[in-house]
């Protein structure tokens, strides 16, 4: 699977952002929380950030488990707001199954998250859900790389927000 280049779409209908440009508080909250969290030169612990502090955020949130060489990226938590908008919950999934329902967007989603684990820095995307035949087609969200003790990306810890 090629890199993900900086300048290359998320997903046919969504585009990287700067976490800067997001425009939903409680994601910007989260992401301001994650830098607290981050130590200089590194990337905060799993254990640093617990997703229960940000209660009203827990149905848009997901985390992704990151595991093995090439890496297999999976969903551990997968909040209501997300499987509503996706129509099936990717708990326990590796992002590439998504495939099934929507041919590519696991591919593209594998490759983001590959991006994330090697800049070890936040991401945010927007974008519109094209895919989906839902009112809420438009989105954003942020992504926050997580580290293990060793230093190694473990988790990406995301939330989204859906509108219309």
């Amino acid at each position: 699977m090629a890199a993900f280049q900086e300048n290359r779409r998320v997903e046919q209908s969504a585009e990287r952002i700067a976490p800067a440009e997001l425009r939903d508080p409680s994601l910007v909250g989260f992401w301001q929380h994650w830098l607290e969290k981050r130590p200089e030169g590194g990337l905060p612990l799993r254990s640093a950030i617990d997703p229960i502090r940000f209660p009203r955020l827990l149905p848009r949130m997901f985390i992704v488990q990151v595991s093995g060489e090439p890496a297999v990226f999976s969903y551990t938590l997968v909040g209501e707001e997300n499987i509503e908008a996706h129509g099936s919950s990717f708990k326990g999934k590796d992002v590439r199954d998504l495939d099934g329902p929507w041919p590519g967007y696991g591919a593209s989603l594998h490759d983001f998250y590959s991006f994330v684990v090697a800049g070890r820095e936040p991401v945010a995307a927007r974008g519109v859900m094209s895919f989906l035949d839902k009112e809420f087609r438009r989105f954003e969200s942020v992504y926050l790389p997580l580290a293990d003790e060793q230093g190694r990306v473990c988790r990406i810890l995301g939330a989204a927000h859906y509108s219309s």
